[in-house]
């Protein structure tokens, strides 16, 4: 049998059809203007394209190491906003890889011996953001996991070795008590491995240049370690939006002297 369907569409139905195809290509506007062209030329008839959609928020991207005789951290990451906001304000997701190694003497059956650990990981996580004129901060909470691998063997007898799960809610501030002058802190806990991380910082900018400077005080512990670190730091934006941060200073570890450390940090706005 023929088919015959489409000697019964009316004018109206082709119409239909033909929308629904210039829909399709993303010109529905444009056929506003050709359906009174065809079917009412005397009509006035106007095509409005429709408004673009908002560009995606800037991601920041962070990465960085420091390390010492007593141990080191290197990471690297990227903070999204979320809809409707912006880097350093409102909310965003984060998503963090890193790799610690750290040293401790220890006494195993008797025998002091030093143990070596190694422990990467992975971190993703929520938090809130925001910037006022003169006050800056944010709090997160990360879920994560991060594999203690401890050396000689005879160290593993005591626990720490193997996989942890970890919960890492974290709170960052930074206040500017004059143009050229603020003070900012930094404090993390993770559950799981116990550790903490806490940091306090005063910083200078010198007139004129873009540069900031300052003094930086750290102190990180778990179960067999703790480290404290005194320090300096200089951190300038570079081009492109990116910025550079440089520190420099001497650790104390917690079973040894002290040592020299050294780091560099980059973010990158993009």
């Amino acid at each position: 049998a023929r088919i015959e369907h489409a000697r019964y569409l009316t004018v109206h139905d082709l119409a239909a059809m033909m929308a629904m195809q210039y829909d399709n290509q993303g010109l529905a506007p444009l056929w506003n203007l050709v359906e009174a062209a065809l079917l009412a030329p005397q009509a006035h008839a106007q095509a409005q394209a429709p408004e673009p959609p908002p560009p995606p928020a800037p991601l920041l991207f962070i990465g960085g190491s420091q390390g010492s005789s007593a141990g080191t951290y290197s990471y690297a990451g990227v903070i999204t906003p979320l809809d409707g906001a912006r880097v350093g304000q409102g909310w965003f997701r984060k998503h963090v890889a890193s790799w610690l190694t750290y040293r401790y003497d220890t006494d195993i059956a008797g025998t002091p011996l030093q143990a070596r650990a190694s422990a990467p990981g992975f971190e993703t996580g929520w938090g809130y953001a925001w910037d006022t004129e003169r006050f800056q901060g944010d709090v997160s909470l990360a879920l994560g996991v991060r594999h203690k691998r401890l050396r000689p063997e005879a160290a593993r007898a005591e626990g720490q070795h193997g996989t942890h799960v970890t919960l890492t809610p974290q709170i960052a501030a930074r206040y500017l008590v004059t143009p050229r002058w603020d003070v900012d802190g930094l404090a993390s806990y993770s559950a799981g491995t116990h550790s903490s991380f806490v940091r306090a910082r005063t910083g200078l900018r010198p007139a004129d240049t873009p540069w900031r400077v300052g003094l930086e005080g750290t102190q990180s512990q778990g179960r067999d370690y703790r480290t404290r670190q005194v320090g300096l730091f200089a951190g300038r934006p570079a081009s492109n939006g990116w910025f550079v941060e440089i520190n420099a200073g001497r650790a104390h570890p917690r079973d040894g002297k002290g040592t020299p450390y050294v780091g560099v940090s980059v973010s990158w706005v993009r």
